[in-house]
């Protein structure tokens, strides 16, 4: 029987995350199991759906579930993309096609999943079961972005409330992806590791010298959410600060960016050139993919020749992830102290990990 974690919800007396958390393949599979299992997935933005049909893998490496992103008028639906009949995979690529066929016996099914036909059954009794239509998947739209859940326990409604309420006056309607500007990257570290280096400014000053010069890192703040955090700064120039209208939580103020971070995985930019979002898929315990997507606005470009520049902080973040990753194993480390000052959102995440799999 895998040994429960305690981290004491008073981060004055917390440790952080034992070593063996990221050590321990039991761990890792349970992680799998109990976290991303029942979490909600960034899929993509409704403006990147140019067909009816539009199937997908949600987390190849771990979940490995194949779906469908379907289209009707304005409605999105998401479906599971295998046959009821005997299993087969029903879609390969993008179509406009009317109905889903399966390319095995030739059953039909609506856009909706509803079950049409089935060549070779009409002397079955008891038939069709719902069971015999495709699955629905839980989908929620955040703006123009399409999340999904197989198993939705995990509750994202305070983030989804509080990026409403924060930036209702976003101009979501323009952002458009930019492929040029995105990219995927495949670090040798625990998937957790980089999202606890996300979510603390405390490194800023250390690893990202370009970053620094660009904020008022004394303005850094944090804010534990249900299931997320928020993290927030002032810009220093103030030539890069979001413009946020009156009557909008910091109106007064010259915001940088805000930070949005959803448990567990997910993590939503918000720039005044754009937004861009990080979703970090675990391979293995000791292999992550980073898909970093790019949607600037209409007019503006992701800036990429700065000492802040996204590729750069990128860069830094992972070689000092990887850095981490191998001071783990030492034989002399097992787990440290939270800063009650700069690692609340570290804290917070080590207490939603542990409240999920314990």
């Amino acid at each position: 029987m895998l040994e429960k974690i305690f981290i004491d919800k008073n981060i004055s007396l917390a440790q952080t995350m034992p070593s063996y958390f990221y050590l321990k393949s039991e761990y890792y599979d349970l992680s799998i199991e109990k976290i991303f299992n029942n979490s909600w997935q960034f899929i993509i933005d409704i403006n990147s759906l140019k067909s009816k049909i539009h199937p997908f893998t949600l987390l190849n490496h771990s979940l490995n579930q194949p779906l469908i992103l379907t289209k009707i008028d304005d409605e999105f639906l998401c479906l599971s993309n295998v046959c009821p009949h005997r299993g087969s995979l029903l879609c390969q690529n993008e179509t406009n096609a009317r109905n889903i066929r399966c390319q095995y016996h030739g059953r039909v099914f609506d856009l909706k999943g509803r079950m049409l036909s089935a060549p070779g059954f009409n002397k079955v009794e008891n038939f069709p079961l719902e069971s015999d239509n495709l699955t629905q998947i839980p989908l929620k739209k955040l703006k123009n972005f399409i999340f999904i859940s197989l198993n939705p326990k995990i509750d994202i409604s305070e983030i989804t409330k509080d990026i409403n309420d924060r930036l209702g006056w976003y101009p979501f309607n323009q952002l458009n992806f930019d492929n040029s500007a995105s990219n995927e990257y495949i670090i040798d570290a625990h998937w957790s590791l980089y999202c606890e280096n996300y979510l603390e400014g405390f490194h800023v000053s250390f690893v990202h010298k370009g970053l620094n010069d660009d904020i008022e890192l004394d303005t850094y703040k944090t804010k534990t959410l249900e299931n997320g955090v928020l993290q927030y700064t002032l810009s220093k120039t103030k030539k890069d600060a979001l413009k946020i209208p009156n009557g909008f939580l910091n109106s007064n103020e010259d915001i940088y960016a805000y930070y949005y971070w959803i448990f567990p995985n997910i993590m939503l930019n918000f720039y005044n050139w754009g937004i861009s979002v990080n979703i970090i898929e675990p391979i293995n315990k000791e292999k992550t993919k980073i898909r970093f997507l790019s949607y600037p606005i209409n007019g503006k470009k992701q800036p990429s020749n700065s000492g802040a520049s996204l590729d750069k902080v990128e860069k830094e973040d992972q070689d000092i992830v990887l850095s981490v990753q191998k001071g783990i194993k030492s034989k002399f480390y097992n787990r440290g102290r939270y800063s009650s000052q700069h690692e609340i959102g570290v804290h917070h995440f080590h207490r939603l990990i542990c409240k999920a799999i314990n």
